[in-house]
């Protein structure tokens, strides 16, 4: 039984296609693998049977969903035995590109953190039940984070 008429699905697929990307993006760094890990959140969202109260737990569930897909993904046996690619990715400066190297140059963990907290805005207690890990595991990868993004950018 499914619960998400296609109308309503459609309205979540368009609100929400690019947070999800871009934290399925901030675990891969890979656009190709970013879009299949996409599709797979919402392919598992229009098949869920959850019953959502409200948008913004749509939006939480689909990175929590986002978050634990790129983790199976990341380690399966085909991720192990592929080769990357270069990507050219367009930005708008040359600031963005350096930021998105230093941001891509962090382990995952921070990465992850620093993308929910800074550019989504969701609070540490938010990203603890997203990545389901303790709040102070949470300020602790933003400082941490935001540590060596400092050293990066001053390099």
């Amino acid at each position: 039984m499914i619960l998400i008429d296609s109308i309503k699905f459609t309205q979540y697929v368009t609100a929400f296609q690019p947070t999800v990307f871009r934290v399925a993006y901030s675990y891969t760094k890979n656009c190709a693998d970013a879009e299949d890990i996409t599709q797979e959140a919402f392919l598992k969202l229009y098949n869920s049977k959850e019953n959502f109260t409200d948008d913004k737990n749509v939006k939480a569930w689909l990175i929590r969903v986002t978050s634990n897909t790129a983790k199976n993904y990341l380690s399966s046996a085909w991720i192990k035995r592929k080769t990357s690619l270069t990507e050219d990715i367009p930005l708008k400066n040359e600031k963005d590109y350096q930021l998105l190297e230093a941001l891509n140059r962090l382990n995952k963990n921070y990465r992850v953190a620093i993308y929910l907290h800074y550019y989504e805005g969701y609070s540490v207690a938010e990203i603890a039940e997203m990545l389901n890990i303790s709040e102070s595991n949470v300020k602790a990868r933003l400082k941490r984070g935001r540590d060596k993004l400092r050293s990066i950018l001053e390099k």
